[in-house]
């Protein structure tokens, strides 16, 4: 729903919708998300910050996947935190997928 108002609306903000199956009440099992890392797998395991992380990863500040993988994680955390805001989301995690965007 959010993506096409983004896209309606020529925003570039995106999130990556993934599957939940309810099993009762209060219980359910999530789609696995591969190839991620937390944000805090990344400062608990490496004592990095975000930014040493993306340079480790995608290249030099400089470098065209650098660029690309913080601008994708922009985009995704802006989506994530305004819909989080708007349904009014509380305490969510945050993983880092292998395409440079925020998982939530």
């Amino acid at each position: 729903m959010f993506n096409s108002i983004w896209m309606e609306e020529n925003i570039e903000m995106w999130v990556r919708p993934y599957q939940i199956v309810c099993l009762s009440n209060d219980s359910g099992l999530i789609e696995p998300i591969l190839n991620t890392v937390s944000l805090h797998q990344i400062k608990k395991n490496s004592n990095k910050s975000l930014r040493e992380y993306f340079i480790d990863e995608y290249g030099g500040e400089n470098s065209e996947e650098f660029k690309l993988a913080q601008r994708n994680f922009m985009q995704s955390c802006a989506a994530y935190s305004l819909i989080c805001f708007l349904l009014q989301v509380k305490d969510r995690w945050a993983l880092i997928k292998s395409i440079r965007t925020l998982i939530n």
